[in-house]
């Protein structure tokens, strides 16, 4: 997975912050959330994510449910690309 070309990413007290330029979309999320975007910036999958957070937290099979969700949230408003 790749953040699309216009996607731009600041971290802040209040959590992290995703802004397309292009459509001036904003997403704001927590740590976990901050986590994700840290390894889709690695150059992660969605298996290789969910397996990089089960080892940091809890093993929870509706974290695996979540983080799918976030990362298709992410998907469906063009802020990456890629499987």
């Amino acid at each position: 997975m790749n953040f699309t070309e216009h996607v731009k990413i600041r971290n802040e007290k209040f959590g992290t912050v995703i802004f397309e330029t292009l459509t001036e979309k904003i997403f704001i999320t927590n740590e976990i959330g901050a986590k994700i975007l840290e390894l889709i910036e690695q150059g992660k999958d969605l298996s290789q994510i969910v397996d990089e957070l089960q080892k940091i937290y809890l093993k929870d099979q509706k974290m695996e449910k979540d983080i799918s969700d976030f990362v298709n949230c992410l998907k469906e408003n063009n802020f990456i690309t890629g499987k």
